[in-house]
């Protein structure tokens, strides 16, 4: 499981920075190239394997977010980027969710302000870890 806490305020203010400047300037959306989380805010994203595990097919992914002094909780979950295809909505600071089958490595799931806009965090599928077959007598 891949966990992600809050990132070092010297790279976040340098993400937030690049982030807020490209907004400003364009309406590009944000498109992540590593992990990152606001101070506060923990984003998990954990492979769950099926009945048949096969780390080559798409899998469903756990989604686990935990935000802590948030006034008014909104997020949207986008996968890719900013603007991305919309995955769910939720207005709870604390919460998970399974998505369906299309979770893949590498795959980017983006936590945005509903409200304002602001890249809350971003994180990537890790591998999928099938579980060892029972070894015949």
């Amino acid at each position: 499981m891949l966990r992600l806490h809050a990132i070092s305020s010297v790279r976040f203010a340098l993400a937030f920075g690049v982030a807020v400047g490209l907004a400003g300037c364009t309406s590009e959306p944000f498109v992540p190239t590593e992990p990152m989380a606001l101070d506060g805010v923990t984003f998990t994203l954990e492979p769950e394997p099926q009945e048949h595990c096969d780390p080559n097919q798409p899998f469903a992914v756990k989604v686990q977010w935990d935000v802590i002094d948030w006034d008014v909780p909104r997020f949207d979950f986008r996968l890719g980027s900013s603007e991305g295809q919309l995955l769910a909505r939720h207005n709870t600071a604390r919460g998970e969710q399974t998505t369906e089958l299309f979770g893949r490595p590498g795959l980017w799931f983006v936590m945005v302000d509903r409200e304002s806009g602001l890249l809350v965090a971003a994180n990537k599928v890790p591998p999928l870890v099938c579980p060892e077959a029972p070894k015949q007598p």
